[in-house]
């Protein structure tokens, strides 16, 4: 949020949010209604899908604030590009929290699964370098979108869909941050 003033000026410019299909998995309950919700601990798994959801939440409210007013397909200068990525089942240090998490059954789950997952590198990485450096962002306008491999604009879900959750995450944010400094570290 700081660097938004520098990224306005820059032509072209990006914020890619590394998001996950887990996103999908939150409890019906998940509302970012409040500090109290937020801290209750729901479990690993659901509360990195929270994290994850609030990220796809975070981009398109702030793409929404960004393009209010703007025509479509807007690329000037002060266009900022901002897109939540997916980077498919792939083998990193995820894998070894759920066995930390949930022992001997995330050690079963991590095993089940393993055969499935791709290296991080060569393909886990292909929908936030797309979102980082294709052309195709600017050139088709892609904002405010969810990126899942193989560079595939996809819907998320429909809780990450919901502007109304969006405010009051972006909200209960602010707040957290006026608690933290006194005052918002950056103005839009």
């Amino acid at each position: 949020m700081i660097l938004l003033p520098v990224l306005k000026k820059t032509p072209n410019s990006r914020i890619v949010a590394q998001s996950s299909d887990l996103h999908k998995g939150v409890p019906s309950d998940v509302a970012f209604a409040s500090k109290a919700e937020i801290n209750k601990d729901i479990g690993a798994t659901y509360l990195y899908g929270r994290s994850k959801l609030g990220q796809i939440l975070w981009v398109r409210k702030l793409n929404r604030i960004l393009t209010q007013g703007a025509p479509a397909g807007d690329t000037t200068p002060e266009k900022i590009f901002i897109n939540a990525t997916h980077p498919g089942g792939v083998a990193t240090d995820q894998q070894k929290q759920a066995v930390d998490a949930y022992g001997v059954a995330g050690k079963i789950g991590v095993a089940l699964v393993k055969p499935f997952l791709s290296d991080p590198v060569k393909t886990g990485c292909r929908s936030a370098l797309f979102a980082t450096t294709s052309d195709e962002i600017p050139s088709e306008g892609i904002t405010g979108q969810y990126i899942v491999p193989d560079k595939s604009v996809t819907a998320p879900s429909s809780k990450a869909q919901d502007d109304e959750m969006g405010d009051r995450m972006w909200d209960l944010q602010e707040t957290l941050l006026k608690e933290k400094f006194g005052q918002l570290p950056y103005q839009l």
